[in-house]
């Protein structure tokens, strides 16, 4: 320990100096009170070292130490929540005593560890809990996410260990066994469940197009399985809504019997239609949950047509047109600039990627598109004509900088706009999001109208800026969209090598095109609603009011009416947020409803009316064979220890006796200022105190 001040310490015989004279002033050229010759020394004493500390003081003097600390290990304890949890025989045991258990052994680890416990299920559930309350209604499973969490959130603690307990059982995100890979501690696991198969009849899979045309004939392959009831008949049945549609007799053979079902139905009318197949329940089944499976089919009368332009060959273009295949709701045309000679008027939407280019090649093509009315969405990039595109009506201006006559440029991550309510995406294609390499856009300055609506941001070097990376536009004739950079195709890429497959870039490339679509409401008040909603997601609507002058605005209020299958009726209102509106349903319970919204602007009314399901989710109830030989995996692969369900105390004593697992104790220095202390401030009082009261006592004033 020593002292430091913000002034040489050589003052110090300054300040002594000065708290001497001072008192010797005082006392000794006083001679008008006779004090007590003990009395005449300590008080200029008392005097001289009240002033000399309050002089020191003044000199901002600070004490350096060293600081031990001590960080304690920190236990990640991860509980599936999973509906499969308690979907088998023993279920009672963990409604009741398992979450007991759960909670005592956390208590053994008493003060000595950090605990931080999770819920595994949905991706929502990763939430830090705090002390176990399971209520086991996890639509999903997603066990490689607690280890994205904890890598996420607590990559520089002091990590001692994971206690993971599950079946072992997972149904969405990546195998976990991979996403323990990179985990630097050991797994504890516990392993739930049943391993034994169980006697089940049940609908494994589903499969349909997602689309389809009016009057067309689609196929539909419902695959059954049946375990331990050889022997024993059911019937398939197909509704549609409350029609049966189609039957067939299922004859069981053998324990382990397997069937698909081959169908072809019609399309007789437009819209979201729903279906339902269902297999007879029968005895000694674990479950009846999964022996009836709803789909939906999209009914469209045409499709959209979409031509993708590019100024010269780019992988984006490809990435782009794969994307949009996807659905078949689009009819996709790639044209080079040059080559394109089609009617501007047969499409819907024009993607043009760095267009308006530098050489003006295809300057007459888009100026024709920006007349047209027709919606368009521009990728910027290093052929871009920036001169050109800042004086089209986009909404967004970008004027580049420059260094010995070279554009500089950015590497940009995206981030969402929270207050973007035009179409919402899913939680994956969210979640995706944060795993995209960056787009390369230009540095320099971005400007955009007071009615733009940005969809996602750049995140710059990790600081997330206002500069907008994918942003939207409404003039008074069609919507415009402009991704303000190239390198899409590294997300598309991105997202397979993450999750084995190109679902979340897919999406977000449709929602996009969806909303562009010329062929949508033009009307001045807007809601936009999907058609349907999965059990475990929220219900989000969003709604736009225009003005006469097509401006949008969030004035007037905006009303709305829900209406279950029961009949039952919900009111509540939108929030308003920026120009636009939002509603958050909750989570709804699974059936169909209908919607009625409402606004007044001025004199005038509007009101719109649709209609959506909320769908169940049977993933948890399609296996429910445990799955222990992942759970060894995972301990085995990672220095830990595997326990099953009855071991959980030995988890405790296997953690307490890992030399591994310990506090890591660290040394710092610390200034502390000694006006931050209340003792000196007492001595001072202290000092003059006494000798106040001793000066009156001899007579003194």
């Amino acid at each position: 320990m020593s002292i430091l001040a913000e002034y040489s310490l050589w003052f110090i015989p300054v300040c002594l100096l000065l708290g001497a004279s001072y008192a010797l002033f005082l006392y000794f050229k006083n001679h008008e009170t006779d004090y007590d010759k003990r009395a005449k020394w300590v008080m200029p004493i008392l005097r001289g070292l009240a002033v000399s500390l309050i002089a020191f003081l003044l000199l901002s003097p600070l004490i350096k130490h060293s600081v031990k600390e001590a960080d304690k290990p920190l236990l990640i304890f991860a509980v599936d929540n999973s509906e499969s949890m308690i979907s088998t025989a023993d279920s009672n045991f963990y409604k009741g005593d398992f979450r007991k258990n759960v909670n005592q052994m956390l208590e053994q680890f008493g003060d000595d560890y950090d605990i931080k416990t999770y819920l595994v299920g949905d991706q929502n559930d990763l939430k830090d809990k705090g002390k176990f309350d399971i209520p086991f209604d996890g639509k999903t499973t997603n066990l490689s996410a607690i280890f994205d969490e904890v890598d996420n959130l607590y990559s520089t603690h002091n990590i001692g260990a994971m206690v993971l307990i599950s079946d072992g059982i997972f149904n969405t995100g990546n195998n976990p066994q991979y996403a323990a890979q990179k985990a630097k501690y050991p797994i504890y696991t516990v392993a739930t469940g049943d391993t034994s198969v169980q006697t089940d009849l049940l609908i494994a899979s589903v499969l349909h197009n997602k689309q389809t045309y009016l009057g067309n004939y689609f196929p539909v392959e419902i695959k059954v399985s049946a375990t331990h009831l050889s022997g024993k008949k059911a019937t398939l049945t197909v509704f549609k809504g409350d029609e049966e549609i189609f039957t067939k007799a299922i004859d069981i053979r053998g324990n382990q019997h397997f069937e698909t079902v081959k169908l072809s139905l019609e399309a007789t009318k437009k819209g979201l239609q729903k279906y339902r197949a269902e297999l007879t329940e029968l005895d000694g089944e674990v479950t009846h949950k999964n022996n009836s499976q709803t789909f939906f089919i999209e009914v469209v009368d045409q499709r959209e047509k979409i031509a993708i332009i590019y100024q010269a060959p780019h992988p984006d273009v490809a990435a782009i047109r794969q994307a949009l295949e996807t659905s078949d709701k689009y009819d996709v045309e790639v044209f080079a600039a040059d080559a394109f000679n089609k009617n501007i008027s047969d499409y819907s939407l024009f993607v043009l990627h760095q267009l308006p280019a530098k050489n003006h090649a295809a300057g007459n093509l888009v100026s024709k598109v920006a007349q047209s009315g027709i919606s368009a969405l521009y990728i910027l990039g290093s052929q871009s004509d920036l001169g050109t595109f800042n004086q089209m009506n986009t909404g967004l201006s970008v004027n580049a900088s420059n260094q010995g006559g070279r554009t500089l440029y950015n590497e940009a991550n995206p981030y969402v706009n929270e207050n973007f309510l035009a179409f919402t995406f899913s939680e994956e294609a969210r979640q995706m999001l944060k795993y995209y390499p960056p787009l390369t856009t230009f540095f320099g300055n971005y400007q955009t109208a007071v009615s733009t609506n940005v969809f996602m941001y750049q995140k710059i070097n990790n600081v997330e800026s206002n500069y907008p990376l994918i942003s939207f536009y409404q003039s008074n004739r069609s919507r415009i969209g402009v991704i303000a950079g190239t390198e899409l195709w590294r997300w598309r890429m991105q997202n397979y090598l993450k999750v084995q497959n190109f679902d979340g870039f897919d999406e977000i490339i449709n929602k996009i095109a969806l909303y562009l679509s010329v062929k949508g409401d033009q009307s001045q008040f807007r809601i936009h609603a999907a058609e349907l909603y999965s059990e475990n997601t929220p219900v989000e609507i969003s709604a736009e009011v225009y003005n006469e002058s097509y401006e949008l605005i969030n004035t007037p209020d905006v009303r709305f009416k829900l209406t279950d299958s029961e009949g039952k009726e919900y009111t509540s209102q939108f929030s308003k947020q920026n120009n636009a509106y939002s509603l958050n349903l909750g989570k709804l319970p699974v059936g169909d409803y209908t919607w009625e919204a409402a606004t007044t602007v001025g004199s005038n009314s509007y009101t719109k009316n649709g209609h959506f399901t909320v769908q169940e989710i049977l993933l948890e109830s399609m296996n429910l064979v445990a799955n222990h030989d992942l759970m060894r995996n995972l301990a085995n692969s990672s220095n830990g220890k595997h326990f099953s369900v009855n071991q959980m105390n030995d988890v405790v004593k296997a953690i307490k006796t890992n030399e591994n697992i310990k506090p890591i104790v660290t040394y710092h220095k610390k200034y502390s200022p000694f006006l931050d202390s209340w003792i000196y401030l007492m001595i001072i009082v202290l000092l003059l105190g006494v000798e106040w009261f001793m000066r009156k006592w001899g007579g003194g004033y």
